[in-house]
């Protein structure tokens, strides 16, 4: 009797420090309004309608095919700004943190984020994704030729064993 009293006291306890540990809903929200996530959201959005425009160059689109480039780039514009949104967003980004934070690293978060130095990272950290995407793009321009080389001679490969397999 003595050790199902013990397993049952222990089984609560550990049960309530557990539930101790983890994070509420409203301190991640609350994260999440000091750390302007959905300002980084709309950022982001901008950075790939960008980066979608950017991929004329990169594609070598003539002014001819421009038209229809633009009206493909339009609807992906769109079905993103549909689709991404932070209403849509926000409860699984919440389930995310729940799921990695306890309570003590959110409050500690929260703290963070409440000073001078994590206001002035929440402020420039649009600035910082920005001027990463741009690194990032300047790297793939210089990548690109490579990989469409190396995307025709898959093709090439494919082709060869598609034309055996059809002459077996």
């Amino acid at each position: 009797m003595k050790i199902r009293i013990f397993l049952f006291t222990l089984a609560c306890l550990t049960f309530g420090a557990h539930a101790e540990n983890k994070a509420s809903r409203e301190s991640v929200e609350q994260l999440m309004v000091l750390t302007d996530v959905s300002k980084m959201m709309e950022a982001m959005q901008e950075q790939v309608s960008n980066m979608f425009n950017n991929m004329a160059t990169q594609m070598n689109i003539s002014e001819q095919e421009r038209p229809a480039f633009q009206k493909y780039m339009g609807k992906l514009d769109i079905l993103f700004k549909e689709q991404m949104t932070w209403q849509q967003f926000k409860d699984p980004m919440i389930n995310v943190y729940l799921k990695h934070f306890n309570q003590k690293e959110i409050n500690g978060l929260i703290a963070f984020y409440q000073s001078d130095v994590g206001r002035s990272m929440t402020q420039k950290m649009p600035l910082v994704m920005q001027d990463s995407m741009l690194v990032g793009q300047q790297m793939m321009q210089g990548v690109m030729p490579k990989v469409q080389a190396i995307a025709e001679e898959l093709q090439g490969e494919i082709q060869q064993a598609r034309e055996q397999d059809d002459a077996q």
